[in-house]
């Protein structure tokens, strides 16, 4: 029998609180808030690493944990609001043994040193399998927070960064060729440490340009249908930002490079709409930030016009229970 897919389980779970007070943002949106006054909000977002099906093989205690954080930062990043705390709950197969918690604890470190967020308290617990859940609380002026569903028709579709090397690096850490992992050294890398963009975040945000904004970690496709399902628009892309490594890639593998790109998932770049006047002026301060597409006025969706080719971008990347 077909189990439910995690947007099902989403679904019932956000339809069971619908009917309580307004809340700031949407249950969909990357982040939640509690008004603290009318210039302040409380930000909050809380992201569930487990190991079963989230470490891929090769990769450490210690950068699991550090991964486990970049997760939470990476949505603070697309709301361009910086985590100021953390809370991290940890739940460990018995026997725990010292140098996995020690390693945890480093990891855990290392990404609150670099995202300059205190680690301040936490859970732990005996459980089945790697539990390391991350709490993040941050501060915004709510006039400053970019939401999904702020895309008008006429805004430019942009990218922090290109795409398709963190599913690439997991195909090459799952068949375990020590040709490949010498070979792609930067496909490796990136599906070991990931990177979340919280300076360009709280840079586009800051600058009242970015009208939408989403966190690329199920996908790029995935995220570009979120924002035009959110703000009921249409998106048209002119190319896929696709990474040269990946190309290369693909093709000694016979792999489609686009599918990597498109459906890969596990990549934090930011995916952002912003207001065409202002974009010039955005790339100068955020030099990595791509020109993918436009905003449209039709029926929400996406596609691709790359030349002379259609090509179909199918709602679809990285979800649990499939």
């Amino acid at each position: 029998m077909r189990g439910l897919t995690e947007h099902d389980i989403i679904r019932i779970l956000t339809n069971e609180f619908a009917g309580q007070p307004e809340t700031p943002l949407d249950f969909d949106d990357d982040v939640s808030a509690i008004p603290f006054s009318p210039k302040t909000w409380i930000i909050v977002k809380t992201d569930m690493l487990i190991g079963s099906t989230d470490i891929p093989p090769g990769m450490t205690a210690q950068e699991a944990a550090r991964k486990a954080v970049v997760a939470t930062v990476s949505d603070f990043a697309a709301k361009g609001v910086k985590p100021h705390a953390l809370m991290v709950s940890i739940g460990l197969p018995s026997p725990a043994k010292k140098t996995t918690v020690q390693d945890i604890a480093r990891g855990l470190g290392q990404a609150a040193r670099e995202y300059k967020c205190k680690i301040i308290g936490g859970d732990t617990n005996q459980a089945d399998d790697l539990v390391i859940d991350v709490v993040g609380v941050g501060l915004a002026n709510p006039k400053e927070l970019v939401r999904r569903r702020g895309a008008r028709p006429g805004d430019v579709v942009a990218v922090t960064g290109s795409f398709g090397k963190p599913s690439a690096g997991l195909r090459i850490l799952i068949s375990k060729q020590k040709t490949d992992l010498a070979k792609y050294p930067s496909l490796v890398r990136a599906a070991l440490r990931p990177e979340a963009r919280l300076t360009q975040g709280i840079i586009l945000a800051k600058s009242h340009g970015t009208s939408s904004s989403i966190d690329s970690s199920d996908g790029l496709a995935w995220s570009l249908h979120q924002i035009a399902q959110s703000s009921k628009v249409g998106i048209n892309l002119h190319t896929i930002p696709i990474a040269t490594e990946v190309e290369r890639f693909a093709k000694e593998h016979r792999l489609s490079a686009l599918e990597l790109a498109l459906y890969g998932g596990e990549e934090y770049e930011l995916v952002v709409t912003i207001k065409p006047q202002t974009f010039n002026k955005l790339k100068r301060r955020v030099p990595s930030l791509k020109r993918i597409g436009i905003v449209e006025k039709k029926r929400f969706g996406v596609a691709a016009q790359i030349g002379a080719k259609q090509i179909t971008v199918e709602a679809r990347g990285w979800q649990h229970f499939t």
